[in-house]
């Protein structure tokens, strides 16, 4: 193996997540690539088994008894006492909300001194955007895993639509102060967004629309994934052969970006002789289905027995209303299986109609409703195998890598 030279130190919030499953499948992607690269996050897991994963010393974290006094006197110094004081008497719903600035100063890290970039991925609560862009002198990446850093406060363009009367002003005083911090910043950034959606919104945005940009999609290690004797899984699972099987997952069920609404009704006005499992996995409230729905709700699950649950099925339902690109959508076809996806987001880069899946002509249940029975008509055209290989060509490790390496060399050249 060839040793790059390149230390690269990669800023993530939380060692958890679809965000920091594709950081760290792009971290070890580099590691194997012989780069030097470090993970550096606010919050770690105990006995945490991630290679080359360290958390910021909390001791390091501005705030203390000099913030809790200046609190009591009204000023609001420490990162939760601003968040309090601009969320004061503010309702909304939303499924994330978070701010720009943070009780840390990354730059004071051994971390980053000893790195040559520095990596921003999801970094919400945890980088301080004033400061950092003001003392950092080194070339950065963000890379885009949700529209976070294109917003103010919300992490969902739906989230900034359904709240702008009482959240507007707030969002675009923190959009504001983003795009000043970025703008003053004197060293080469490169915006990397994880699906051609992403990207493009980036480049319109008053954040980062004077910056360069690229797409470079989430990868995954296709080894670690197999193409399963379906027969031999069905009678594991207890689930008839004769049954047309659908699985779902997603870290958070019930969230209503992620559509399972929408699963529940289209299901529910299947009208098909065939019978249908329907498998539900992740945390949250699970979906309540109607009694005729056969319907399993597995909580979360290990990676190997997300692979089987990937594999017992004849299809993966991906009906997201907004979606940066879907790390489950990949692992699903790494083990084979066609997909079944909304038009949106990262899902038009990566599914192919009537190849690897078919899409919902809408992002509604009648859409998906449509979509299924279109499925089952074809589902005897899909080609395992095929399936997976194109995982392989299009996102595996390797390729995130090599095109990462282009845009860390680029950066230093400019440097």
């Amino acid at each position: 193996m060839k040793k790059d030279k390149l230390k690269i130190l990669h800023i993530i919030t939380v060692a958890g997540g679809g965000a920091f499953t594709g950081t760290y499948r792009l971290h070890t992607s580099l590691l194997n690539h012989g780069v030097d690269s470090q993970i550096l996050v606010r919050d770690l897991p105990i006995k945490s088994k991630f290679k080359n994963v360290t958390a910021i010393d909390q001791s390091e974290s501005k705030s203390g008894i000099v913030s809790r006094l200046l609190f009591k006197f009204g000023i609001a110094s420490s990162s939760i006492q601003k968040r309090m004081s601009f969320l004061k008497g503010k309702k909304g719903n939303y499924e994330a909300l978070s701010f720009p600035f943070s009780d840390f100063d990354i730059t004071k890290t051994q971390a980053y001194q000893d790195c040559d970039i520095v990596h921003l991925h999801w970094v919400a609560n945890f980088l301080d955007y004033e400061s950092f862009f003001k003392l950092c002198k080194k070339p950065v990446v963000i890379t885009l895993r949700d529209l976070f850093p294109l917003q103010g406060v919300f992490h969902y363009s739906a989230d900034v639509a359904a709240n702008k009367d009482e959240f507007g002003l707030l969002e675009e005083k923190m959009k504001l102060l983003k795009t000043e911090a970025i703008k003053n910043f004197k060293y080469p950034i490169e915006v990397v967004g994880i699906s051609k959606w992403i990207t493009e919104l980036s480049q319109n945005s008053d954040v980062h629309g004077h910056l360069t940009h690229q797409t470079i999609h989430n990868c995954i290690n296709v080894n670690n994934y197999c193409l399963f004797d379906k027969n031999a899984l069905r009678e594991e699972f207890n689930i008839s052969k004769d049954y047309f099987v659908i699985s779902f997952v997603s870290d958070g069920v019930s969230f209503n970006r992620k559509g399972i609404d929408m699963v529940v009704e289209a299901v529910n006005g299947l009208d098909i002789a065939e019978p249908i499992v329907v498998l539900t996995v992740g945390g949250g409230i699970p979906p309540v289905f109607p009694f005729k729905i056969n319907h399993r709700h597995l909580g979360r699950r290990s990676q190997e027995d997300l692979n089987k649950i990937y594999g017992v099925s004849d299809a993966f339902i991906f009906p997201s209303r907004e979606e940066a690109f879907g790390n489950v959508m990949i692992e699903a076809m790494a083990c084979g299986v066609p997909v079944i996806g909304t038009p949106v987001g990262g899902l038009l880069d990566v599914i192919k109609s009537g190849f690897n899946g078919v899409f919902a002509e809408e992002v509604s249940s009648d859409g998906l409703k449509n979509a299924i029975k279109n499925f089952m008509k074809m589902k005897e055209n899909f080609n395992s195998t095929q399936i997976r290989k194109y995982i392989q060509e299009n996102f595996s490790e390797s390729v995130a890598a090599e095109k990462y390496l282009e845009v860390y060399h680029s950066l230093i050249e400019k440097n």
